[in-house]
Order: C-alpha cells, then structure tokens, then sequence
C-alpha cells in the first residue's frame, strides 16, 4: 500500500487547506480530505519512530490524489518525511472497456455471465460486431487476459464488469437485451444460495430481455441442470429450450475436457415473451436528521443487510460512522458523517439493495420523523 512515515504531527485546527488540498475535519486517527478529483480519508498512525500516513482502503481514490494529500499533509505539519514508497508509484491508466457499478449501461446488448477465460465472450463481440457485449465477471485474472486479448485483436464493443452479476442485471433498462448467457456457472453445490441462477435473477432478466430475447444457459452439472430447471419451472408462465450433449458454436477449454471424459452438457434455453415496465432508478440517499441510537449488531434483510462496524469522534456535534449496507453477497462499506443533517462521505453506489438499506438505516436509527 502506498505511504509515507513523516517525523512529527501538529495540533491541527479543521478545516484548513494546503495547495488545493481541503483537510476537512479529523475523526480519531482518520483525516478527511478532498482534492478537485476525488474525497477520501487517510489514516495517522504512531510508530515507535515517526508517524505512519496511508490512505484509507474503503475510499481509495487514484494515486495522483494521493500524492497530492501526502505532500500537503507534510506541508501542513512541517514535517519531514522518513520513508516514502509512493513518488516511483505510476498511475494505471483506465481502461475505457472496463465499467464498474456506477457505469451507464444503457448501450449494452448482450450480457455474459462469468466468462472465464473469454473465449465465448469474443466469440460474442465478432459474431455481433455493431453490438455492445458486457461480460461480468469477479475473477481478475480473467478480466484481465480478455481486457488484453481485446487490444491484441482490436476489438471494441466489449465491455467488461467485476461485480456480482445479480446486482448488475438490476441496473440494465428494461426491455433491452438481446440475450444473456450463464455459461458452466459455479454449481455451488454445498452454497445453493450463491448460485447465479434463482427466482430474483430470472426476474430480472425477463425484465431487462428485448421480446423474443432470451436467455442461455449451459452446465455440465446434472444437479444445476436439476435446480435450474425447476427454478424456471415455478413460473407460471414460461417458454423453455432443453438440449443435452448437443454441439455449440464455441466451445471452452473445459468443455473440450467434459467431451473428452463422455460427461454430459446440459442446455435451457429461456425465451421471453414479456414487455416490461419502464426501469425507475430515483434512488435519494439523502438524510433528514443525525442518526441515533446506534449499535453494533449485524441486521440481516431478505436482499439486503445493515452492519455499524465502529465510530470516530470528531467533535461534540459530529462523528465518522463506518458501516457495511447492501446486497448481501456483495455489500458496500461506506462511511457516514452523523451530524445535525447527516450525509455520506461517499455516496453509495446506486443500485436497489443499496437504496433498501439505506432507507431502513434510518428507520431503525431514527432521530426524528424521518420520512421512507
């Protein structure tokens, strides 16, 4: 992690600011900041000799920003800097193809799934040329390689996402894919609750597939096949496609291997026949009064969940929240400044799960009548 150790700290009175640097307020060992670019918090830490500086992990911002914090913060308390490792740092130049959860995915016609090794997914993105392909994907070394394999062969209408699938269809407009793909997704036989495939999912890709769009998946796993396809059963009304061992137009390396040992390859085709509402994403994350009452148990909802982790003193009317909110098996951990009107150092990313936690946040630590 990038950081420095300075010689000495000063009694500092916030907010001040240094260079265009704004140190707005210092909650415990935690100093808010903010840059033209970027609000994040950096942590002090005393060390038997000096005082350790690293930027906090939960509102990392880029390594420019953090190198302009560090040098105003020495500056700031006339320090001198005994260690550093952060100035032969470069910044990593962002990849235009690579999307994260606050993204516009408005453009985007075609999901994959988990595409692993990528090979399906450019197979996609040459089959459909003036389409644009998302692949969603939590394995980095994975997304990595495709995000290569893209510039090695010149390919532009992929878009890649490291994000938990479920979270991310929930954002795609309404009536607006061609198709999605789960191909040979993780059984997960031991964590059924993991599985991609469930109730919440195949909702949420009837409501973001075109009429006629449909969606595919592709497992070697007698008892995914067997859960799938009495998920998709348990819908009244539901057009289906099942194949087995019947040849695709692209294999993978793993399927070349199951071929190979004779085990068999299960296909359910899901076609959708629906015309959806309209999607409404008016998530307001604002707060009407400080928040009270907290404590520290973990609150566990149906799709979301509400964790207070630990709180910062900043002053008799203020302090730093740390919490974790939203979607279950991917939440968000933010924090809050709880003050007459309270509001999020970082405003949350705004999807659905995020927006239900949010508003019972308020709820259970209500400090007024505040609305829902």
């Amino acid at each position: 992690m990038p950081h420095i150790v300075i010689d000495k700290i000063k009694k500092i009175k916030y907010p001040v600011t240094v260079d265009d640097v704004e140190f707005l307020f210092e909650a415990e060992n935690l100093i808010g900041v903010k840059t033209k670019k970027a609000k994040f918090l950096i942590k002090v830490l005393k060390k038997e000799k000096g005082f350790l500086v690293k930027y906090d992990k939960i509102t990392r911002p880029l390594i420019s920003e953090i190198k302009k914090a560090y040098k105003a913060f020495v500056k700031l308390n006339g320090a001198n800097i005994i260690f550093e490792n952060i100035e032969g740092i470069k910044e990593k130049i962002p990849d235009k193809n690579l999307l994260d959860i606050t993204s516009d995915l408005s453009d985007v016609d075609i999901v994959e799934v988990g595409f692993g090794s990528g090979r399906h997914l450019l197979h996609l993105a040459k089959k459909y040329p003036d389409k644009i392909i998302l692949g969603i994907e939590i394995h980095k070394p994975s997304i990595e390689q495709v995000l290569k394999r893209c510039i090695y062969e010149n390919i532009d209408n992929i878009r890649i996402i490291n994000h938990d699938a479920r979270i991310i269809l929930s954002k795609i407009p309404s009536n607006r894919l061609h198709s999605i793909y789960v191909h040979f997704p993780v059984p997960w036989d031991k964590k059924p609750h993991r599985r991609v495939i469930n109730r919440d999912f195949i909702n949420e890709s009837v409501r973001a597939l075109k009429k006629d769009g449909f969606l595919h998946l592709r497992t070697d796993s007698d008892n995914y096949f067997e859960y799938s396809l009495n998920e998709f059963l348990s819908f009244k009304e539901i057009d289906l496609k099942v194949q087995k061992n019947i040849p695709y137009e692209v294999s993978s390396k793993y399927e070349d291997r199951w071929r190979k040992m004779e085990k068999d390859i299960y296909d359910i085709y899901m076609i959708n026949h629906t015309i959806s509402d309209e999607l409404v994403e008016d998530f307001d994350f604002s707060f009407e009064c400080r928040l009270k009452n907290l404590d520290f148990a973990p609150k566990i909802y149906d799709n979301f969940v509400i964790h207070i982790e630990k709180v910062f003193k900043i002053d008799d009317k203020r302090e730093l929240i740390r919490a974790t909110i939203g979607n279950f098996n991917r939440p968000e951990h933010i924090y809050i400044l709880n003050q007459e009107t309270p509001e999020y150092f970082k405003s949350p990313a705004p999807i659905r799960e995020n927006y239900l936690a949010h508003i019972e946040l308020k709820r259970i630590f209500n400090g007024c009548a505040c609305k829902s």
